[in-house]
């Protein structure tokens, strides 16, 4: 073998070993090989060429120039054509790919990698037909080969070949009568194409063959309760948390489900069998807590929660909700509960956050502007406590102070749209740059079409402009949006709006709801005012 120096060693390398060293070892190895036939000497040249396709790795054209070097000393070497076509592959030489692919099918029709790269290239170039032509050949003499299959079955759905992928799979499930991946498939072509009994029968099939697969078992409940059938989400959760009583997981999602149907009776159940077994489990006692809550024990509920240990990640959520409870029922044990969790001093963002927002909701808004600056010593840029600070703010009505907390974040933020409402509710408030505050709320809310706040906005922004009948639109969707509860101020500026018009009864009635409901002196005080004008009962 003559001895020659190819164009791969006049390129710089990048391999730790000198290419002319590697170049002379592989010389060494042929050099060893003797004496010299002719066909070896082709075998020894072809592997030698490949050998340098290797080292050249990182360079595809050098790759491919050697890998067909090989190739010509090899002529019937499906390895080296193998190679190469994997290099087609990778480099999306979907041309050379085919005509390679088709000429190695002739030689080996069922080599696996070949039919494999070959479906590959055909999926590539969007022909699922040719795919599925090379897969079901292949499966004619591996008819157990389970990737091949998921790729044909994958193939039928994407292309929705409903009835074709039901034939094949009532051919397989034949063959693997207790093959849950072919139920499987079976149920998910069933629900595609809106055959809902025969799906949530085939999922049944499969979740039997397989009860304890996490996902699997997500990928009914999602269906079953896409079809709202929460008698059998129930049998379901029941029967795993029968199996795997520890699991978190579906132990919410059990909880969830009765939340949802408001089946108090049957949560209460659950949680206290939990509890006997596992005494200190504080997450299982806040949601005990919340069942009494919505159950209207609220005696019981409260004792509940205040077993809940402040060490637990709980413990927030169940003084959240004892808050909630006590301002309804009696403002000072609200009072207390704060000044208590605020002697624990915690040091997480939630902490202050709840209490910021707390002292807001109760009128003590200086409280809440000193927690909220608190906490931005420790979260400086944490963007909602910035907002809890601003809302405080909003409290003692210095919408000026408000602007200037708020709006600096709309360079960073310009797409949030609770940004953009705070922003553009201030200006209202200090009416002044009124046009920029309507650009600055409409894209509020194109962002968050139906959020009651920002409609309020919108509304309380056209008041100030007299355009009475946009004014009356927003505040009255506002309304409809905050479906059923009442919040004071949207009350107070639908009142003043309708007044404005002439209609003195809707808006005096407007004007006592939204006196009753809200707990802030200053709100208290001017609709007060506003209720003077209105006539007595």
């Amino acid at each position: 073998m003559p001895l020659f120096i190819p164009k791969l060693f006049l390129i710089k390398s990048k391999n730790k070993i000198p290419n002319l060293l590697l170049f002379f070892i592989i010389s060494i190895i042929f050099l060893l090989k003797t004496p010299y036939k002719a066909h070896s000497l082709n075998l020894e040249e072809a592997y030698y060429y490949f050998l340098l396709s290797q080292i050249v790795a990182n360079f595809p054209e050098e790759v491919e120039f050697y890998l067909q070097k090989a190739i010509e000393k090899d002529k019937g070497s499906i390895f080296l054509k193998k190679s190469l076509l994997t290099l087609y592959l990778q480099q999306r030489n979907l041309s050379s790919a085919e005509n390679l692919a088709k000429e190695l099918l002739q030689k080996a029709p069922y080599d696996r990698e070949i039919n494999l790269m070959a479906v590959r290239i055909f999926l590539h170039q969007k022909r699922p037909k040719d795919a599925i032509s090379i897969i079901e050949n292949f499966l004619k003499k591996n008819p157990k080969d389970e990737h091949f299959l998921s790729i044909l079955i994958s193939i039928y759905l994407q292309e929705k070949e409903w009835d074709q992928a039901l034939t094949k799979l009532e051919d397989l499930e034949r063959i693997y009568p207790n093959n849950y991946v072919f139920h499987l498939y079976k149920a998910r072509i069933f629900r595609e194409k809106g055959d809902i009994s025969s799906a949530k029968k085939a999922y049944l099939q499969t979740l039997a063959l397989i009860p304890d697969n996490k996902n699997l078992i997500v990928e009914v409940l999602r269906f079953l309760e896409s079809i709202k059938d929460y008698e059998e989400i129930e049998k379901i959760l029941i029967n795993y948390l029968a199996q795997n009583p520890e699991d978190r997981d579906f132990l919410r999602l059990l909880f969830g489900l009765y939340f949802e149907q408001k089946e108090y009776e049957k949560s209460e159940k659950l949680l206290r069998e939990y509890l006997k077994k596992q005494k200190d489990q504080p997450e299982l006692l806040f949601y005990l807590g919340l069942t009494l809550e919505y159950r209207n024990r609220l005696k019981e509920a409260q004792s509940i929660y205040l077993e809940v240990p402040q060490d637990s990640p709980w413990y927030l959520e169940a003084q959240r909700r004892l808050f909630e409870i006590y301002k309804r029922e009696d403002l000072n044990s609200a009072k207390k509960l704060l000044e208590t969790i605020r002697l624990t001093k915690m040091r997480e963002k939630s902490y202050f956050l709840f209490l910021a927002h707390s002292y807001e909701k109760i009128d003590l808004c200086e409280e809440g502007i000193e927690i909220a600056i608190e906490g931005l010593k420790l979260f400086p840029e944490d963007v909602d406590l910035i907002l809890a600070l601003a809302i405080n703010y909003a409290c003692i009505e210095d919408y000026q102070r408000v602007l200037e907390i708020v709006e600096p974040l709309l360079n960073k933020y310009p797409e949030d749209a609770y940004i953009l409402n705070f922003v553009g509710y201030s200006l209202v408030e200090l009416n002044k740059d009124l046009d920029r505050a309507e650009t600055l709320l409409i894209k509020a809310n194109q962002l968050k079409p139906q959020d009651p706040y920002i409609e309020d906005s919108l509304g309380w922004l056209y008041f100030k402009k007299n355009d009475l009948q946009k004014a009356k639109f927003y505040l009255e969707k506002a309304i409809t949006n905050l479906k059923g509860e009442e919040e004071p101020i949207i009350l107070d500026h639908l009142g003043d709006v309708y007044f404005k018009l002439g209609n003195y009864p809707l808006a005096c009635d407007l004007y006592k709801k939204a006196f009753e409901k809200t707990l802030h002196k200053r709100e208290r005080k001017k609709i007060q005012e506003k209720l003077r004008h209105c006539p007595r009962e």
